[in-house]
């Protein structure tokens, strides 16, 4: 019985740790086939971003106000749709999760919903900037100047999808397994160590 609670504890650590990088990658690879949709030079996905050869030099251009320069290196409602893919992405896989925990709280999809929305911690960061007309370099910040949204908007979005998805998902680990909580966030640090620090760089530079 004191093993079958362990295995219990155990599956909220280990699942949530393989979920990390796949959230991460299904927000990054939905820029990288945008850009390679737009046939932007370049494209490379990596293993926590997604670039492309003109990308830096675009969005400085873009910063500047250099509107001419920045639209010879890239058409800007592509960039700002390629920016929008990544937050859409990560929308997506929230709500699937969600959606499908209802049927069965996997603790796989469960970690995928928990992690997915953590990019918006960023966007907390960020507004103190916006409030000071400082830039960013946000997704949000990229699709407001040239998609013509409210970056503010954007921003309050995406704090609010992490706010109602943890809301949502955390509790449910505490239903499964003792200390199933403790567990789930161990597992979802466990996973950004192995895959930022280790997996991460040495699969996708």
């Amino acid at each position: 019985m004191a093993w079958l609670k362990i295995s219990h504890t155990l599956r909220w650590l280990w699942w949530p740790a393989a979920s990390f990088p796949v959230a991460v990658l299904s927000h990054e690879l939905a820029h990288y086939l945008a850009y390679r949709a737009f046939d932007f030079p370049a494209p490379a996905l990596h293993y926590a971003s997604a670039s492309s050869a003109v990308g830096d030099a675009f969005w400085k251009k873009m910063q500047e106000g250099d509107i001419v320069a920045a639209t010879q290196l890239m058409v800007p409602w592509q960039a700002g749709v390629s920016a929008a893919a990544g937050l859409l992405a990560t929308y997506v896989t929230v709500a699937a999760a969600l959606m499908l925990t209802r049927r069965r709280p996997h603790p796989f999809v469960v970690g995928l919903g928990l992690v997915a929305p953590l990019r918006s911690v960023g966007s907390a960061v960020a507004l103190p900037f916006l409030i000071l007309g400082r830039r960013s370099g946000t997704d949000e910040e990229h699709v407001a100047m040239t998609l013509h949204l409210p970056e503010l908007a954007l921003h309050v979005l995406g704090i609010g999808v992490l706010v109602a998805a943890w809301r949502a998902l955390f509790r449910i680990p505490s239903h499964e397994a003792r200390r199933g909580r403790t567990a789930a966030l161990g597992g979802i640090v466990l996973g950004a160590v192995l895959y930022l620090g280790i997996i991460g760089p040495w699969l996708l530079p």
